[in-house]
């Protein structure tokens, strides 16, 4: 195995990162959402414009499902990031207190 470096501050940082990007895309699903709500009303009011809202509209709730879907996972994965560098770092400590105590057992320093 090769040298493993892991560093939890930028784990985190990392975390945090696409935390931020999940929540502007969340924010632009909603703006593009908005903007797209007021078209409907430019299908007209007879059968054939109610015909087409109808379908706008499905297709548009189905794009927005997975816009929402997509931004979720990204601040799943956020938070799985931070997640992992808690635990790293938690792992460390843990480590570090048995060398400590193993040392002190011993008659070290």
């Amino acid at each position: 195995m090769t040298n493993l470096q892991i560093d939890p501050d930028s784990l985190d940082g990392a975390g945090q990162a696409l935390e931020a990007v999940a929540e502007s895309f969340f924010a632009a699903v909603d703006r593009f959402a908005g903007s797209i709500e007021g078209v409907t009303a430019a299908c007209g009011g007879d059968e054939i414009g109610g015909l087409i809202e109808q379908a706008h509209t499905e297709v548009f709730e189905w794009a927005r499902e997975c816009f929402q879907d997509a931004a979720q996972g990204i601040a799943d994965a956020g938070f799985d990031v931070r997640d992992f560098a808690t635990q790293h770092l938690n792992a460390d400590n843990e480590i570090a207190q048995i060398f400590t105590q193993l040392s002190s057992e011993l008659g070290g320093s």
